[in-house]
């Protein structure tokens, strides 16, 4: 299963800059940024064909020119209208490095034109506390929980071998595994839960990269996926080079679980959402709980950090797709959960058993 590039550490630290740290630039450079970044994205952005089609391409052309014409006359500066181009397209990982405020008034780097990032929950101004970290420990007897809040970070390969040995030792027979707040990072760390959950063989499609010279120039610089050229010179007309599947395949099912369950919400993005479709397809013991879809930042991925050449902020872009789209498509809507959660939000979701997982809990024991 491909890894989703989306580190939020290197994009904090590229976005992190001020009116006062940029340059003075003239209306020339600002336009030389605007048209750049367009034709960057026309070349390579593995997006761009899915959503600049037959019905959207009018639109597309009118918001392009009309955004150029806004720079062009000094309305608004060159990197807050690539901003906004990039947001018609409603794709997360296809982002500008620039601090906006927040709905605190919060200098953050985010996606300001993203109508996507509009729709996301704020979980914080709604509960007390929401600050998901790694946790294992027994709920009941027969219930343990294993917090599972980022592909990265707290929870590296040390601290999943250790959970799931405390798994092993409380000899509980169901499992719950939170994902909440799960927002990405490295998909790869899953695999020791996704052996843990697994009771079937399951093929998972994975990424097909555009097939052009900026991408593949960006792919050897930093190393990732040496197939990707062996595919590119053997088909080098075509416009995506798909890497095939993974076969997920075990020699044995685990017996020490009996139930599992997974918690969702809608701060589960990219990774995160990777990891409960790689549960939901080799798990039949697997049922996915939430009140909450996620929130779509799955289709696009593997990005490349690109710098506009005037202005030096810089942008990710995701070069690879996931096969089968757009009958798989996983950004428009999110992941549903296979079970809604109908109950209030948790007072506080920290290091905590909450609410939700007490009546996960009663769900695997009945």
């Amino acid at each position: 299963m491909m890894k989703k590039v989306l580190n939020i550490f290197l994009c904090l630290f590229m976005g992190l800059m001020s009116w006062a740290q940029l340059p003075e630039l003239t209306v020339e450079q600002h336009l030389e940024d605007y048209d750049f970044a367009v034709k960057y994205i026309e070349d390579n952005y593995s997006g761009f064909s899915f959503w600049v089609n037959d019905s959207t391409q009018s639109d597309y052309e009118a918001t392009k020119a009309r955004l150029r014409g806004e720079v062009e006359r000094s309305e608004r500066p060159g990197w807050d209208a690539v901003s906004a181009y990039f947001g018609w397209f409603n794709d997360l990982h296809l982002s500008l490095h620039k601090n906006y405020p927040d709905e605190d008034g919060n200098l953050t780097v985010r996606n300001k034109y993203h109508e996507k990032s509009k729709r996301r929950i704020l979980y914080w101004k709604l509960m007390v506390e929401y600050d998901p970290k790694p946790l294992a420990c027994k709920v009941t007897d027969k219930t343990f929980l294993i917090r599972f809040p980022s592909c990265g970070g707290e929870t590296d390969s040390k601290w999943i071998k250790n959970s799931i040995k405390q798994f092993k030792k409380s000899h509980c027979e169901n499992l719950i595994i939170d994902v909440r707040g799960n927002g990405g990072g490295n998909d790869g760390l899953f695999e020791p839960y996704r052996k843990l959950l697994y009771d079937h063989e399951a093929l998972l499609p994975k990424p097909a990269y555009r097939n052009t010279p900026q991408n593949l120039a960006y792919l050897k610089k930093v190393g990732w996926n040496p197939i990707v050229h062996k595919l590119a010179a053997n088909n080098p007309d075509a416009e995506f080079l798909s890497l095939g599947y993974d076969l997920i395949r075990y020699k044995k099912v685990d017996p020490s679980l009996h139930k599992a369950a997974m918690i969702i919400d809608n701060r589960v993005g990219s990774s995160g959402e990777s990891i409960v479709l790689m549960a939901r397809a080799c798990s039949y013991r697997t049922t996915i709980y939430g009140r909450d879809n996620t929130i779509g930042c799955f289709d696009f991925a593997n990005v490349a950090f690109v710098e506009l050449p005037n202005s030096g902020i810089s942008f990710q872009m995701p070069m690879s797709r996931e096969d089968g789209l757009p009958e798989t498509s996983v950004d428009k809507s999110g992941i549903a959960p296979d079970v809604r959660i109908d109950l209030p939000l948790p007072a506080r979701l920290t290091d905590n058993i909450d609410e939700w997982v007490i009546w996960v809990a009663e769900q695997l024991e009945k």
